[in-house]
């Protein structure tokens, strides 16, 4: 039996769910800046690594992409946060630590950052980054 959300007892409310809305172009730049300082401010601060990576500021969040799982291990270590696994079907798997930058001011809040790493599917991987992974 199939019952029809509008036969139910009670008033009906119509919920609208809008978009949500982008920034201006001028709004997404200058938040762009404020996580690129967020972003070299916690490399900085936490001495964490330089090399082997590629990053990319965006109006919310950061992406960094390394060639060493040994970056990963570093952000996990100082940083915190959860990783996940995406399985590519070529025989390899994204490794993604979700995290967030480092803050000591309320008007500098930290933002969402995401370090990724590629490795093949069958390459071992240190026992910290594996427990760290969201189930």
């Amino acid at each position: 039996m199939s019952i029809n959300p509008t036969d139910l007892p009670g008033r009906s409310t119509l919920v609208l769910t809008l978009p949500k809305a982008q920034p201006s172009f001028a709004d997404a730049q200058a938040a762009r800046r404020r996580n690129e300082v967020a972003y070299e401010t916690t490399v900085t601060e936490k001495e964490l690594p330089q090399q082997h990576i590629a990053w990319e500021a965006l109006h919310d969040r950061v992406l960094v992409a390394s060639t060493q799982m040994d970056v990963l291990a570093e952000w996990l270590f100082v940083m915190g946060g959860q990783i996940t696994t995406t399985v590519l079907p070529w025989g390899q798997t994204v490794w993604t630590l979700h995290t967030r930058s480092w803050s000591d001011s309320e008007r500098f809040p930290s933002v969402p950052v995401h370090v990724s790493v590629t490795v093949a599917s069958d390459e071992p991987v240190m026992e910290e980054v594996r427990l760290a992974v969201r189930r």
